[in-house]
């Protein structure tokens, strides 16, 4: 039954998530952590940043995670199913109806308003994950540190590589004195 429930979830959430893989965490969070309080909110930050170092998409890879942490194997091969079901079955559709109207001044007005409201929950989730990740004058530094080196166009795998090693660095000299 869990494995249904954990299918079902996820794939409600990728079937009503506009804006591609981070705008589905707050409703990925909302769902597991305060609703069924199948995930701690440490366990999301933890997984939301794994996620981001994996190649592939993240939504996909954050439900492999959640999944995986719920209900094992089985669990991560559910979620994966109900995150890309929607989105496959979405496109199937929609493409078919709209190969007609892709010039369509309305068309092309909706889409807009999709992009920014996609916009703001890509936001709500960056907000969440400082709060979250960033406890001091360190971790604010290694942020910036990895922002810039993702904005400059560096593989976002380099942040995370050089935020591992600076973390390992920074606690293991914090010990020793």
């Amino acid at each position: 039954m869990q494995l249904i429930t954990l299918f079902w979830s996820f794939f409600k959430i990728g079937f009503f998530t506009f804006g591609g893989g981070l705008a589905m965490i707050p409703f990925i969070e909302e769902e597991f952590i305060d609703k069924k309080k199948w995930v701690t909110r440490n366990d999301m930050t933890d997984m939301i940043a794994l996620s981001q170092s994996f190649p592939g998409v993240i939504a996909v890879n954050v439900s492999i995670f959640v999944g995986h942490k719920i209900a094992g194997k089985r669990g991560a091969i559910m979620a994966t199913l109900g995150t890309v079901l929607p989105a496959l079955l979405s496109i199937v559709v929609i493409m078919s109806i709209l190969a007609g109207f892709e010039n369509n001044t309305y068309v092309k007005m909706i889409f807009v308003g999709i992009k920014a409201a996609s916009a703001a929950l890509i936001l709500d989730t960056v907000v969440r994950m400082i709060r979250k990740a960033v406890k001091d004058t360190f971790g604010a530094i290694i942020a910036a540190i990895g922002f810039v080196i993702v904005m400059v166009n560096y593989s976002a795998a380099w942040s995370v590589v050089i935020g591992a090693v600076a973390g390992w660095w920074y606690y293991k000299r914090k010990e020793t004195l």
